[in-house]
């Protein structure tokens, strides 16, 4: 834990009790903080220290601060009352990332990581190129530990940061050592009030750095070529692009695997199985600038590139058996991740539903040549069968995922085509029948290993 000192003897208002929202109320009490919380949920338990009190009903009554955890409304589809509340009695509105900043600036840097998809896999990847180099660091954000309950690295040694949209949301001064915006396609807009706003959010990544910072921009989609350019005609930071399309004389590319960091080579990703995928190349490459900029040499990032051991619920390989894989991509929870996993593979059978995002399977169509079959279950089962009626592959419906891994399994073993792929790339979001995705990966997990075992 991280005791937040610069709150001693302010009132501290935390609303959510959540993961995030128990780390922060203990960082501040651990500060000299007086801490009152409040959660909608009165099952989430109130800290020891902190008093439970209802200011989204009451009001606020002196508080210096309302920290907020990021899943709660902020502006849309409208705000949370607390936050109307806060406005209108100029108590400022933050996240637990925005008080990590106000503690540690003088300390540590902070190195930040945003995008729609491949965000966790990027952040964890320049945490363990890092962590290999003997380079003491502390990762966390919308991986993993909540911030404020990680142990602080050594003077120096950087944060590495996944941070959402909604964080950023809540980031007022914090500034960037190091940024990275991976890609850009439509999500969470309601949340943002539409694709502008959404934008908007993962610029804040940005908005504070200055010279000698560095901004690196994933070019492989038109928001990120616009992005790109704008700032490096009004950032203050080196602002590179990045990309998998060409090579780069000055950026950092993957063009077939071939990193390169200023068209010096790093080494060749096409020997790194867990990197596969030119979605894997990105991240890679992205990380490779970020360790760069870190003091890394290329022999130290090739080092840590080809040692790591990949992420649970990111195309995770759980076994092989009589010529069929088993892979868990848990983590796509929308049409154009699950479109990144399909083009990974062939023959497959692919096991998609749950809670259907805006868009539904639009942007997975085009990627589809690798389908035998599709199973599709939960909330959405029925409407994704309809959007996949034309496809020249069978579609089935069910209601949950344990029936859909069966007659995937089923139809696998019937066919015999060897290497074959069960491949649970859901497309949407997992809270229809799950609480998280990780809980749907993790029951996908046990069914693959009762076949495999």
């Amino acid at each position: 834990m991280i005791p937040l000192t610069h709150l001693k003897g302010q009132k501290i208002a935390v609303l959510g009790l959540s993961r995030t929202g128990q780390a922060t109320a203990l960082a501040a009490l651990a500060g000299g903080a007086q801490v009152d919380v409040w959660d909608d949920n009165p099952g989430n338990p109130t800290p020891d220290g902190a008093t439970r009190l209802d200011f989204p009903a009451q009001g606020f009554d002196g508080h210096d601060a309302l920290v907020m955890s990021p899943g709660i409304p902020l502006t849309h589809p409208k705000p949370h009352n607390a936050v109307l509340l806060a406005k209108a009695a100029s108590i400022p509105v933050i996240g637990d990332i925005e008080l990590l900043w106000r503690e540690r600036q003088s300390q540590n840097p902070f190195i930040g990581i945003t995008g729609t998809n491949g965000k966790s896999t990027t952040t964890a990847l320049v945490g363990h190129i890092l962590h290999q180099a003997k380079l003491p660091v502390a990762v966390g954000g919308n991986i993993g530990d909540a911030v404020l309950s990680l142990d602080a690295p050594n003077q120096g040694a950087p944060f590495v940061l996944e941070v959402s949209s909604y964080q950023l949301d809540l980031c007022r001064s914090t500034e960037f050592a190091a940024a990275a915006l991976l890609n850009i396609t439509p999500d969470h807009l309601s949340r943002h009030g539409g694709l502008s706003g959404y934008i908007d959010a993962k610029l804040r990544l940005f908005a504070r750095q200055k010279a000698g910072n560095l901004a690196l921009i994933g070019v492989d989609d038109e928001h990120g070529k616009t992005i790109a350019a704008a700032l490096s005609h009004h950032s203050r930071a080196s602002v590179l692009s990045v990309t998998t399309a060409r090579p780069l004389d000055y950026g950092i590319s993957a063009y077939g695997g071939d990193l390169r960091l200023n068209g010096h080579p790093i080494t060749d990703l096409r020997t790194i199985p867990r990197l596969a995928g030119e979605h894997n190349w990105q991240n890679a490459a992205i990380a490779a600038g970020l360790a760069w900029h870190s003091g890394l040499t290329a022999d130290q990032i090739a080092e840590g590139l080809h040692s790591f051991p990949g992420l649970a619920h990111r195309q995770e390989l759980l076994g092989t058996k009589d010529g069929i894989s088993l892979v868990n991509d848990s983590k796509a929870t929308n049409a154009e991740a699950a479109a990144v996993a399909l083009r990974a593979y062939k023959n497959v059978y692919w096991l998609a539903g749950g809670q259907s995002k805006e868009g539904g399977l639009q942007a997975a169509m085009h990627d589809l040549e690798g389908v035998k079959a599709a199973f599709v279950y939960g909330e959405c089962a029925q409407s994704f069968a309809d959007q996949l009626a034309a496809k020249p592959f069978s579609t089935h419906v069910f209601s949950t995922i344990e029936q859909a891994f069966e007659a995937a399994l089923a139809a696998a073993k019937g066919e015999s085509i060897d290497s074959a792929t069960i491949l649970l790339a859901p497309a949407a979001a997992s809270w229809d029948q799950f609480t998280s995705f990780e809980a749907r990966g993790d029951v996908f997990r046990a069914l693959a290993d009762a076949y495999l075992n």
